[in-house]
């Protein structure tokens, strides 16, 4: 059984880790968007390609590092 000192951090735990899981882990994104991509030295022609065609549309690129 878990003590009730213990309750508190394990429920802050669980929201955490939820909020993490949507917002970080869960790769879906709304319908009629294309689905998420990870830019690699092999596939950045085409990331362009894409980014231009949509010129007259506003566009966001958000590049995250880990450190």
């Amino acid at each position: 059984m878990v003590k009730n000192k213990y309750l508190p951090l394990l429920a802050a735990l669980c929201v955490g880790l939820a909020f993490g899981w949507y917002f970080l882990w869960s790769a879906s994104t709304p319908k009629g968007q294309p689905p998420l991509a990870s830019l690699t030295p092999g596939n950045t022609r085409g990331f362009a390609n894409e980014f231009n065609q949509a010129a007259a549309n506003a566009r966001m690129v958000l590049l995250l590092s880990p450190t």
